[in-house]
């Protein structure tokens, strides 16, 4: 049983290594949080915590991406809009 157990001990280790580096991961790209929004080119200031509240970061694919309230907002109302679009024409071809 004692062999069972150590099994078991040695999987949970590397789980938990493989969640730390990760996260480890994950934490070092804020360093290369970008200085401006992606899409106006407003200037980013870290150091302003209402803007550290505000504004949107994105991780995809390793590429952090930034962006500000007014262009997240508007992109969301363009993804909106264009569901809104598709779903009334799929509603209109039953």
């Amino acid at each position: 049983m004692g062999s069972l157990e150590r099994k078991l001990a040695r999987k949970q280790q590397q789980k938990t290594k493989k969640i730390e580096k990760k996260l480890a991961r994950k934490l070092n790209m804020f360093d290369s949080l970008p200085e401006s929004c992606l899409v106006c080119d407003e200037d980013y200031d870290r150091k302003n915590k209402e803007q550290a509240m505000s504004w949107k970061v994105v991780v995809r694919d390793d590429m952090v991406r930034l962006y500000c309230p007014t262009c997240w907002n508007r992109a969301n109302d363009v993804v909106k809009k264009i569901l809104g679009e598709k779903n009334e024409s799929e509603s209109g071809n039953d």
